[in-house]
């Protein structure tokens, strides 16, 4: 009888331990799989980081090639207005 119950509390123990040993394999992959997904969440981050910078340097570069062809335009504008004034006092002196 006490070699049976022997054996009944080895294989119980050897259940228990197997079962815990399962968890716990389930466990350290979980946390190594989450481990390697955040390094490359990681990474994608810093990239995603570094093309909105890009971009942003772009579009600022842009704006500045608008705003000096704008410039450029608004100056040629006033030089031919105040053409026009020059042409219109001219003439209205002559009518006088």
């Amino acid at each position: 009888m006490e070699i049976n119950l022997l054996t009944l509390s080895g294989i119980i123990m050897s259940i228990l331990l197997g079962i815990i040993g399962f968890f716990l394999t389930r466990l350290i992959n979980d946390v190594r799989r989450c481990s390697i997904e955040t390094g490359k969440n990681k990474g994608r981050i810093d990239l995603i980081a570094k093309q909105q910078e890009n971009d942003v340097k772009r579009i600022e570069l842009t704006t500045q090639l608008e705003l000096q062809a704008l410039t450029k335009n608004v100056n040629q504008l006033s030089s031919n207005v105040q053409e026009l004034v020059v042409i219109l006092a001219q003439n209205g002196i002559k009518q006088k």
